[in-house]
């Protein structure tokens, strides 16, 4: 009985550094930016930058439909599945137990982007502004890396998704896919991260 007891107080204890308002993220690292590609019913991009520690929304779409707005949007906590269903991405992001009804935006959900920065209006739509419940720090609760985004219709059910994915830049390495000619005429493709020397690239008849 005693060991339930125990139990009970330190389930207690846990949940209240859960649950309540959320924090302001200043933790994200800003060498790192996140995307959501979105190329299926609408087009577009939403990402996630960090220029002082705090994480910057710049919101792009075009191709909304002209009814059914305005249309939220929020991150969810699962990738998009394979087969593009937009019920596979799950829930909305949520760590700190909010809700959609809150009036303080600390005591909003985490992920609902929109319920904090205003619906998307219109077929085509930008804004940017800064999120500061979320973060790009990989330990952190509120961390957004390889979840999705999904924009919904007025009446909550799921119009688009795009997965959430980190822009991978390196110096003296190739990381985008495209086909290159060699000297030959034949094709390498560089789908991925391949390293060239300058002597390679210049066997190749080209420069990097």
């Amino acid at each position: 009985m005693m060991f339930q007891v125990k139990n009970i107080c330190l389930a207690s204890l846990l949940a209240t550094f859960v649950i309540g308002s959320a924090p302001v993220k200043t933790n994200s690292p800003t060498d790192v930016k996140y995307v959501a590609t979105f190329e299926n019913k609408i087009d577009g991009t939403i990402k996630f930058s960090s220029p002082n520690g705090s994480v910057l929304v710049n919101v792009n779409l075009s191709g909304l439909p002209p009814s059914g707005g305005p249309f939220p949007y929020h991150i969810h906590l699962l990738p998009v599945p394979a087969d593009g269903n937009c019920t596979g991405a799950g829930g909305h992001l949520n760590p700190y137990n909010g809700s959609e009804a809150a009036a303080a935006l600390a005591d909003k959900e985490a992920g609902d982007l929109s319920g904090k920065h205003g619906r998307i209006t219109g077929q085509s739509f930008t804004t940017s502004y800064i999120e500061q419940y979320i973060s790009l720090n990989e330990t952190d609760l509120a961390f957004i890396g390889n979840l999705s985004v999904v924009v919904h219709f007025s009446n909550s059910s799921r119009l688009a998704c795009a997965n959430i994915t980190k822009v991978t830049t390196s110096i003296g390495s190739i990381e985008r896919s495209r086909t290159l000619l060699t000297a030959n005429g034949g094709e390498i493709n560089t789908s991925g991260s391949t390293v060239f020397s300058a002597a390679a690239a210049a066997t190749l008849g080209f420069l990097i």
